[in-house]
C-alpha cells in the first residue's frame, strides 16, 4: 500500500532564491507519520495547521510565508 507524508512548501520574497524550499514531515513525537488515506492526511493538516506552519518557519526562517501544504506519496511511491 502506498504511503503519504505531509510536504510544506515555503514562499521566499527573493525572486532569485534557489535551493530547497520545502520540508517533509515524516515523524511525530519520534514515530513515523505516514498516511494511506488522503482524507486522514488532510484532516491531520487542518487539525495541526498552526504547528506545521510554525515548524516550517524554524526550518526556513528566511521564508516569508508557507506557500502550500499538501499530502504527497513518499519518494519512490508516486503514481
Amino acid at each position: 500500500m502506498k504511503e503519504m507524508i505531509i510536504l510544506i512548501i515555503m514562499f521566499f520574497a527573493d525572486p532569485m532564491h534557489s535551493g530547497n524550499d520545502s520540508v517533509s514531515i515524516e515523524t511525530f513525537q519520534g514515530k513515523p507519520l505516514v498516511f494511506t488515506d488522503v482524507d486522514k492526511c488532510e484532516k491531520w493538516i487542518w487539525d495541526d495547521l498552526d504547528n506545521l506552519k510554525e515548524y516550517a518557519k524554524t526550518v526556513y526562517p528566511e521564508a516569508v510565508a508557507v506557500k502550500e501544504i499538501q499530502c504527497v506519496y513518499k519518494k519512490g511511491q508516486e503514481t
